[in-house]
């Protein structure tokens, strides 16, 4: 038996016949992670992601970053210094908040944008939109983000929450994208915040969560 790579608990394993994947799911803390024998490697990664049309051009794409700028960060009312973390190949939700909002925005994104400047800086507002289901290590990474919070600065994912049964989850087509590893529960985030020293703001139970720093 493998352990969590969330809060270290023992799994089980869920097989997928008709794509030959397994996967890891914690009992305790409710997250389901593709084993590692199934990541890509970089290069691969980065073929799929150079198929994504993630830019201005993109009238969807745009109008998501709308509503999540509307619904979820003007409400904060946070000023100072942003960070746009997994910005992508056109950072487009970057440009979007130094257009809308007081913000002096960074970004960052490991195949993109490496410069590794921004931490060098404390955030009142780090944004992760359709990021965090791609880490390979997420306690790593969250608590990379949560030291780069400023005290009182929030951190707003989005990303699909698996709501599901494991059965459910097996027809569920965002686990589909090959470079999709991570699958969060709502269990999932309550343990990372309390690890990690961050209070939980909002949840839409859906897609969205947003963690404020203690």
């Amino acid at each position: 038996m493998d352990k969590c790579v969330i809060c270290g608990n023992y799994t089980n394993r869920i097989s997928d016949p008709q794509i030959s994947v397994t996967y890891q799911h914690c009992e305790q803390c409710g997250f389901i992670y593709k084993e590692k024998k199934y990541h890509l490697d970089k290069a691969q990664e980065i073929e799929q992601y150079q198929r994504h049309n993630n830019s201005f051009e993109s009238k969807g794409y745009v109008e998501m970053f709308e509503r999540f700028i509307n619904h979820h960060i003007k409400p904060l009312g946070i000023k100072g210094k942003a960070l746009e973390f997994g910005s992508g190949p056109g950072p487009v939700l970057k440009e979007m908040l130094i257009q809308e909002t007081d913000l002096e925005v960074f970004d960052f994104d490991p195949f993109f944008n490496c410069n590794l400047e921004y931490r060098n800086h404390k955030f009142n507002l780090i944004t992760s939109t359709e990021v965090v289901e791609h880490f390979y290590d997420p306690m790593k990474e969250f608590k990379h983000l949560a030291d780069l919070l400023a005290p009182g600065g929030n951190l707003v994912i989005m990303t699909k929450f698996r709501n599901m049964s494991q059965k459910e989850f097996l027809n569920w087509w965002y686990r589909r994208d090959f470079t999709h590893v991570s699958f969060y529960h709502k269990r999932t985030f309550e343990y990372i915040a309390k690890e990690l020293g961050l209070n939980i703001v909002f949840n839409n139970m859906e897609n969205i969560i947003i963690f404020e720093k203690i």
